[in-house]
């Protein structure tokens, strides 16, 4: 009983994050986010002038609005107004205003956002929000198969578990797969999981897909995966109405940035719905898993069936055997 109660304290610890574990991972976006920001400038500068053979200016001074040298004056500005003369010395020489903070901002942060994750997941567990959350995952299937195997587990159980699970090979799991009644998919990424946690930091690098693995499949995309599908029906509604904007000339041609910003966020959402897609479970995992249940329940029906037939064969001698005097 005082195991069962350490492993329950043990576990509602690692669903909880501590302070610094917050604000270590917001750190990480936040500071990467601005570091892609400023390695996005020059690049997308170098674009404008060595691609489209045109000339950025950003100085602070006013330029014209337009080519004609008739038309009002705007202010330049080096994150939020870009004065960019395309295709100078042709025919199609144009003047276009471009906002980087606007357009550049949705790739810098999912830039952040993945580096976040990764670095995240290989700091120690009292500074990784993530290494807690792989760290929460394997021990949530350790105690499920602990379950299964004895009706109750304990710290004691878990680690013969995980050192049974860490060592098998894929024999082994196909024998784990039709006794402890999981798919051979899950039982794989749990072993890997175990091998990524007691690895040293070069495997931890090497093999990084290997632990985050196990929380994107077991957790994320099962808990956000209709929240990731909402957003991107969202961010396509978004971009549909900018464009339909820019079609009715609300939005003027030559101020493309919020047209960029609407693309980079539907990008970006598709790219985060089909990493959801790759790490979730498949139709066969989920029906091996159905019907790993309906066999366990029938096995307990059927054990339940003989127990009574015995029973009532024991009754049936019982009356018929004479009563000695």
């Amino acid at each position: 009983m005082n195991n069962n109660k350490n492993k329950e304290q043990n576990y509602f610890e690692l669903n909880e994050h501590n302070t610094l574990q917050v604000a270590v991972f917001s750190i990480l976006i936040i500071s990467i986010s601005i570091a892609f920001f400023f390695l996005l400038l020059p690049a997308a500068q170098y674009m404008f002038e060595g691609y489209l053979l045109g000339i950025v200016t950003y100085d602070g001074s006013d330029v014209h609005y337009l080519i004609d040298t008739g038309s009002a004056q705007k202010p330049t500005n080096m994150y939020l107004s870009w004065a960019v003369d395309i295709y100078r010395g042709t025919p199609q020489e144009a003047r276009y205003w471009f906002n980087p903070l606007l357009s550049l901002s949705i790739p810098s942060l999912i830039f952040g956002l993945f580096f976040s994750f990764i670095i995240s997941a290989l700091l120690p567990q009292n500074l990784g929000y993530i290494r807690q959350k792989i760290e929460r995952e394997t021990a949530g299937l350790l105690d499920e198969i602990c379950l299964k195997l004895y009706g109750f587990h304990s710290e004691e159980e878990r680690n013969v578990l995980r050192n049974q699970i860490m060592n098998a090979d894929l024999r082994d799991l196909h024998d784990y797969e039709r006794d402890w009644r999981m798919s051979l998919e899950d039982l794989r990424v749990l072993n890997k999981a175990i091998k990524w946690l007691n690895g040293n930091y070069i495997h931890k690098i090497i093999n990084i897909n290997s632990g985050i693995k196990v929380y994107l499949r077991f957790y994320f995309t099962e808990r956000y995966s209709n929240n990731i599908i909402g957003a991107v029906y969202m961010g396509a509604a978004s971009l549909i109405i900018i464009i339909g904007l820019r079609g009715l000339k609300f939005i003027p041609a030559n101020e493309p940035s919020l047209v960029l910003f609407a693309l980079g966020l539907e990008f970006t959402l598709l790219i985060v719905y089909a990493f959801t897609l790759m790490y979730s479970r498949t139709e066969s995992d989920d029906q091996h898993l159905v019907n790993a249940q309906i066999n366990g329940n029938h096995s307990d029906i059927s054990d339940i069936g003989n127990s009574r037939e015995v029973e009532k064969l024991l009754k049936a001698f019982v009356r018929t055997t004479p009563k000695k005097d």
